[in-house]
């Protein structure tokens, strides 16, 4: 928060009307502070006497910032604030979508170079970005490109991750591969607030992520190619020598029926790989727009719920690292509801919950009677903030089960590109994210929530339409792709491992 600075006596005045409300024209007139919006405003102040009919003028003697929190920031540092406010919505906005463009190209890089290299490149990408924002917060530009990096190197290094492990995993473990890697998400949130109180600067914290990435650069040696993506691409004696080595390390042989399972890949590679390829079947474009739909609203309403915190009136890093456990939880939960109940009815259920409990966060808002400087009376903060933590809870849950759908639903040879476009859409949206927290938040705190439970329930119908992935092969080319769920009844809940699954997946 920033606020005029003009000296202790007018500081321990403006304190003394505080309790005093509500003040007179003269004794505004007196502190010199501007009266705006029923408090004393933030940005203006009194060029002389009100009562002399001095107009209002911009602060003249720069902002202090509460930092009880947060140490310094860029904002603060940079003074991103009253009339400069809009730079912090628009670098994310910016960000965003110039993240969301790049994400696509490695998307591409993925699926046509492979796995381990778009892995080592997302890793070097986190490094040069993030000590290209040390130096270039004073340059708006340069600082929105080197954010845009972080923004499109993140989701396709998590995808194309997760997207190995599921390809080395038989279909009653890839549950176990998707969870163990999301788990790592609300790590990386309480880690980030423990950076916080431990460094006193955002730089320092900054420094501290590009050692962190510095490490993971180490490990991408032991980081291996995807044996599927391999033999799709016709390069079927390296697979197998991969698949050799894996074997080995895990102290254990190949099964027999592995060289059936690289033959029936092999044929993927006289597919066109590309972006185009998506138009190849109405199955498979009907799939991933709902997949799309899906990943967009949980991502959105997870980056949402965390910048809430600041119109929730709670402490943020609390806030945040509840909400934090509460996704670690959540996706231990949707672990075992995906594995026992499938899918497809586990990701209907956490969108159809995030619904409900953003409105109950309206009807919960909507009881809490603000009174002048912003207080609330009424239903205490601390239910708003449960409220959240469990909208958190189940985004979390449905983000993490809608991620292995995609991975399970496209074909091997589309799987890094269809990501990317999950990605980038996604993207796209969560660029608005700021806009209605911030902005719709300051016109009326219900409005942000208003939009996410709105969203969530028509998302929860939208996702009933995609089929069921649990125990199921998974698609190697255009044509699997095309040919997965058809047929299959709306009403179904039984899991049904396909019969080739005795010849191994």
């Amino acid at each position: 928060m920033a606020g005029g600075r003009h000296g202790e006596e007018t500081t321990m005045l403006a304190a003394l009307w505080l309790a005093a409300k509500p003040c007179t024209d003269e004794q505004l007139a007196t502190v010199g502070l501007a009266w705006e919006g029923g408090t004393f405003s933030k940005c203006l102040m009194y060029n002389g006497s009100a009562l002399d009919g001095a107009s209002e003028v911009p602060c003249q003697h720069g902002w202090e910032y509460d930092d009880t929190w947060y140490p310094q920031t860029v904002p603060s540092e940079m003074n991103w604030v009253c009339d400069d406010m809009h730079i912090v919505s628009n670098v994310m906005f910016y960000a965003q979508n110039i993240g969301a463009a790049l994400g696509l190209l490695f998307g591409y890089m993925g699926d046509m170079y492979g796995r381990r290299p778009l892995q080592l490149a997302c890793v070097v990408m986190h490094v040069v970005s993030r000590v290209a924002m040390l130096f270039t917060p004073s340059l708006i530009l340069l600082f929105v490109v080197a954010e845009s990096l972080v923004v499109a190197a993140g989701g396709a290094m998590l995808e194309s991750a997760v997207s190995v492990g599921t390809e080395l995993t038989d279909i009653r473990n890839r549950s176990c591969i998707n969870c163990m890697a999301w788990v790592g998400l609300p790590i990386g949130l309480v880690s980030a607030c423990l950076c916080v109180q431990m460094f006193p600067s955002w730089k320092h914290s900054m420094l501290f992520a590009v050692l962190c990435c510095l490490i993971l650069l180490l490990f991408c040696r032991w980081f291996p190619e995807s044996p599927r993506w391999l033999t799709c691409r016709g390069r079927e004696e390296e697979a197998l020598s991969v698949l050799r080595r894996i074997a080995a390390t895990n102290g254990s042989s190949l099964p027999p029926f592995t060289l059936q399972v690289l033959h029936r890949v092999a044929k993927a590679k006289r597919d066109r790989v590309g972006y185009l390829a998506i138009f190849s079947s109405w199955n498979l474009f009907r799939n991933t727009l709902l997949l799309v739909i899906a990943k967009s609203l949980c991502w959105l309403t997870i980056l949402a719920l965390v910048l809430s915190v600041g119109i929730i009136s709670v402490n943020p890093l609390v806030a945040v690292s509840a909400q934090a456990v509460a996704q670690a939880a959540s996706v231990l939960l949707q672990h075992y509801c995906g594995t026992h109940f499938g899918r497809r009815w586990s990701t209907v259920a956490c969108l159809a919950l995030v619904g409900l409990l953003g409105a109950l966060c309206v009807a919960l808002l909507t009881a809490m009677q603000p009174m002048c400087f912003d207080f609330a009376v009424g239903v205490p903060s601390v239910a708003i903030a449960v409220v959240v933590m469990a909208m958190q809870f189940w985004s979390s849950a449905g983000a993490s089960v809608i991620n292995l759908q995609s991975i399970e639903v496209h074909p091997t040879c589309l799987r890094q590109i269809t990501a990317s476009i999950e990605y980038a859409v996604t993207g796209v949206c969560m660029s608005l994210v700021p806009y209605i927290v911030f902005q719709g938040g300051s016109v009326d705190r219900r409005l942000p929530f208003v939009i996410l439970s709105a969203m969530h329930l028509l998302g929860a119908l939208s996702v009933s339409f995609l089929p069921e992935t649990a125990l199921q092969r998974l698609p190697e080319s255009l044509q699997d792709a095309a040919e997965f769920g058809r047929g299959r009844p709306y009403w179904s809940w039984r899991l049904i491992a396909p019969l080739s699954y005795v010849q191994g997946q």
